[in-house]
């Protein structure tokens, strides 16, 4: 369980240090650092998303059916996939990987929020309490009580914008994209193994839409997120820590 973040000094502070600041989101998604805080004092303060959030992980916890996700929890490291969705809006979002479900209710509420877009995400749940090993022999310990449960956390009142499907990326993410034609944002949360990783961005990437986003999550577990930056082009940006755990890369509006 997290701990509510109030404190105007702690606002200050972990904007900082989650997203080196304001100002150089801003820059790398082309808004200014007032925007960039605008939206994430919604988040906060207008959308009372913790709040809501915790008193989901409460009523599971009650009930038996709070899982684990070790990796994924609400945090301000978090909040850049709201902070990317409110400044991108999109309209189609593709997800791999959802587990008890944190990121997916941030990128529901930025669709809320933009009152646009629906979230079609993909998880192959896990419900043994050990976890699973991934294929480069990680034992990623995230699981979910019974498959059902899948995404537990996200509040009621965001999953009308939400359609979920269960079953390996492989095949279902190229299906999926197949049928979309393309994306406005994918972000890839499932397993974080290098043959994965690589295979998931390669499927994903011809179908974002220039001037779309490719976001990712542990792209310091390998070298997969490196290789493919530097086979397609572009700058990314990193967050979550000092070397940046996670990723986005810009589509350029006008190149493949």
């Amino acid at each position: 369980m997290y701990q509510l973040r109030h404190h105007p000094g702690e606002f200050a502070r972990e904007m900082w240090g989650a997203y080196r600041s304001p100002a150089a989101l801003g820059r790398f998604f082309q808004r200014t650092g007032s925007e960039v805080t605008q939206c994430w004092r919604d988040l906060l303060e207008k959308d009372r998303f913790y709040e809501r959030i915790q008193q989901k992980e409460a009523e599971l916890q009650r009930s038996g059916a709070l899982g684990s996700s070790p990796g994924g929890r609400a945090d301000s490291y978090s909040e850049i996939l709201y902070l990317i969705l409110r400044l991108a809006r999109p309209t189609v979002v593709v997800e791999t990987g959802v587990a008890m479900g944190y990121s997916s209710a941030y990128l529901l509420q930025a669709l809320h929020d933009n009152a646009d877009g629906t979230l079609y995400s993909i998880d192959l749940p896990t419900t043994d309490p050990e976890g699973r090993i991934d294929g480069d022999g990680v034992r990623d310990r995230t699981h979910v009580r019974a498959p059902q449960e899948t995404g537990a956390v996200v509040p009621d009142d965001l999953r009308d914008r939400w359609k979920l499907s269960l079953g390996p990326s492989n095949p279902l993410l190229p299906e999926l994209l197949e049928k979309l034609g393309s994306v406005d944002v994918f972000f890839h949360d499932s397993d974080h193994s290098y043959q994965n990783m690589i295979w998931e961005y390669r499927v994903a990437w011809p179908k974002i839409r220039p001037g779309g986003y490719l976001l990712t999550d542990d792209i310091t577990r390998n070298q997969a997120f490196e290789e493919f930056v530097a086979s397609v082009g572009g700058r990314p940006y990193r967050w979550f820590g000092r070397n940046g755990r996670r990723g986005a890369l810009l589509r350029p509006p006008t190149a493949g």
